[in-house]
């Protein structure tokens, strides 16, 4: 008896070998997706797309999904997306939210090589001030992020109204708080009832995130710090806690050169009705340039009996990447992130965000910039505001506090005493546990 093999399993099993490696081919092929949110900031919206576009043209294995959320929903609709598994996997946060981020553990470390750079130092040397500068993104001495936006407060100052007081902002500008009561009583401008038609200065004091940028800025001068964002507890008892809620209370009260019942500052500043303003950034020129004001920059005062030279307190955004996006979608995100940052030129010409790259500060065309080089100054010398989880509470926290003093009249040692026990508390109830 004859026995012929028949030759269709071999056949089938040839046909699903095949199948199998084109499967394999076309998944390899398959691009990976890296979902990018950012918040609205329509100078910079062009920009991301057009360099996008080259990006995705240069990496064909990668493709990228913009998303632009409108800047008043931003903090919410990242932090609701987060919360609920369905977020970006890179994004732009920024500092008052990523202690949140972080202690949450959303967020992993700087992918060194995925985004350009050797390794982490690399990537700290490619920064002016190196690690000093992105101490905003450090935590426990890993980088959690790459900047978008860098941020110092500077002092613009109104010339046309200082040189109607027969001031001169070059030679008069108070370098310390103590002349700036001198120097803003000069300038302000009082009816025949006495009351105040032109401000020299003035805080700024409606959100509560000036507790932490400007307030307690002032109190780091003095060598003390409120919030210890290592390890969770409040230093807000203390005498230069106090030293500062004076000055503050006497500006509104004592001195009445200013206080929250004025217009805010930089509206003033911009109508002309403010002769100086302290808590604006570069970003601030093209309004005033806008609003035909002849100004010039200059360093915030340091108290005369300072400590520590920084000026009022560094912010910033920077890129993030999702710690639930998988390796490759990670390791993609660092990439378009280390890409994005490559063109800090265009970024400040165009959108007025500072990224302080080495190369760019070093160029000749930074140094020609007549606005940049007191921010950053001030930034080499600022330090971040804290960055916690419950940054806001603390923050609203300190603000309550203040107007305790300052609009109620409350004792300052009572008011600060409270403050410290309820800080205190909101700080331990965010505390993130050893294993985070």
């Amino acid at each position: 008896m004859s026995h012929k093999v028949s030759k269709l399993p071999f056949l089938v099993v040839a046909l699903v070998a095949m199948l199998l490696v084109s499967f394999g081919v076309a998944a390899q092929s398959e691009p990976v997706t890296v979902k990018l949110w950012m918040h609205e900031h329509p100078p910079r919206v062009p920009l991301d797309k057009d360099y996008l576009a080259k990006f995705e043209a240069d990496n064909p294995g990668i493709k990228v999904e913009y998303t632009v959320v409108p800047a008043p929903d931003w903090a919410t609709t990242l932090a609701t997306a987060m919360a609920s598994g369905a977020g970006p996997d890179l994004f732009n946060v920024d500092s008052f939210s990523v202690g949140d981020y972080y202690a949450q553990g959303n967020i992993v470390p700087v992918d060194a090589v995925a985004a350009g750079f050797a390794d982490q130092q690399a990537v700290y040397d490619s920064y002016a001030a190196g690690k000093d500068m992105l101490g905003g993104a450090t935590f426990n001495d890993q980088l959690y992020g790459l900047p978008t936006e860098w941020s110092a407060y500077a002092c613009y100052t109104n010339n046309a109204l200082w040189e109607k007081a027969g001031l001169d902002p070059s030679k008069d500008f108070p370098a310390t708080w103590e002349d700036m009561k001198t120097v803003a009583e000069k300038l302000t401008v009082r009816d025949s009832n006495g009351a105040i038609t032109q401000r020299g200065f003035d805080f700024r004091w409606g959100p509560s995130i000036f507790m932490f940028l400007s307030f307690n800025a002032m109190v780091q001068q003095l060598g003390g710090n409120m919030i210890d964002e290592v390890n969770y507890t409040a230093d807000i008892n203390t005498p230069q806690v106090k030293q500062v809620m004076q000055y503050w209370n006497d500006w509104a009260n004592t001195w009445k050169l200013g206080g929250a019942q004025y217009t805010d500052d930089r509206t003033d500043f911009l109508a002309g009705n403010l002769a100086m303003d302290c808590d604006v950034g570069n970003w601030f020129a093209p309004q005033a340039d806008d609003a035909k004001i002849e100004y010039t920059i200059h360093p915030v005062p340091r108290f005369a009996d300072a400590t520590h030279d920084n000026g009022f307190a560094s912010y910033g955004y920077m890129y993030a990447v999702n710690s639930q996006s998988s390796p490759e979608v990670q390791a993609a995100a660092w990439k378009v992130a280390g890409y994005l940052t490559s063109f800090p030129d265009q970024y400040l010409a165009i959108a007025g965000l500072f990224q302080p790259k080495k190369a760019f500060v070093e160029s000749d065309a930074f140094k020609e910039n007549t606005v940049m080089p007191v921010f950053l100054d001030e930034l080499s010398k600022d330090i971040f505001n804290p960055r916690i989880a419950g940054f806001n509470e603390v923050a609203d926290a300190l603000l309550r506090a203040r107007d305790r003093v300052i609009s109620g009249g409350e004792d300052i040692d009572t008011v600060l005493t409270d403050a410290q026990t309820e800080v205190s508390a909101i700080l331990e109830s965010h505390k993130p546990s050893a294993s985070s």
